[in-house]
Parts: structure tokens; C-alpha cells; sequence
């Protein structure tokens, strides 16, 4: 499922370096689902999807709004976070 893994990289659990451009993760649901945890998705009517909920490893609060063009941006804890994701 594409949305764990834009939480696994918005929280910092899968291997991306910042800065770079273009970076392609393989991501494997089994290795994050356990750190991931729970959370609620819904759809405003723009289309655009919010993921909402708590880092399992540090309890941060994260907000993030995935838009239909793969754009993502949002918060985790206090920090402000954004970057783009397509399916391969």
C-alpha cells in the first residue's frame, strides 16, 4: 500500500537521503507496518488524502496530506516535512 509507505519514509523509517532528487526505496510491508502502527486516512473533496495518527517509536503526532499529483506535505511532532512520491 502506497500510504505506509509515504509514512515510512515521513517518519523517518525507510533509507532516503534528504537533498537528493530522485531516490527509489524498496519498501516491504512487512518491515514497517509494526513501526508504522495505526492511523485514520480520509479524502477531502479536492482528492487529496490525510493521514493522521502517532509515531509508534516516539508518540510524535503526524499530519500529512498526500495530493492526487503525489505531492506530500505535512507535519511529524514539530517538524515540517514535504517531498514527492510516484509508484514505480
Amino acid at each position: 500500500m502506497i500510504m505506509n509507505a509515504v509514512l515510512a519514509v515521513a517518519l523517518g523509517l525507510a533509507p532516503v537521503k534528504a537533498g537528493q532528487e530522485v531516490q527509489t526505496i524498496q519498501y516491504n510491508p512487512t518491515e514497517y507496518a509494526g513501526l508504522i502502527g495505526r492511523y485514520s486516512q480520509s479524502t477531502d473533496r479536492r482528492g487529496v488524502t490525510h493521514l493522521r495518527g502517532f509515531d509508534r517509536v516516539t508518540g510524535r503526532p503526524f499530519d500529512i496530506a498526500v495530493a492526487s499529483n503525489g505531492q506530500v506535505e505535512g507535519t511529524v511532532g514539530e517538524t515540517y516535512i514535504t517531498f514527492h512520491v510516484s509508484e514505480a
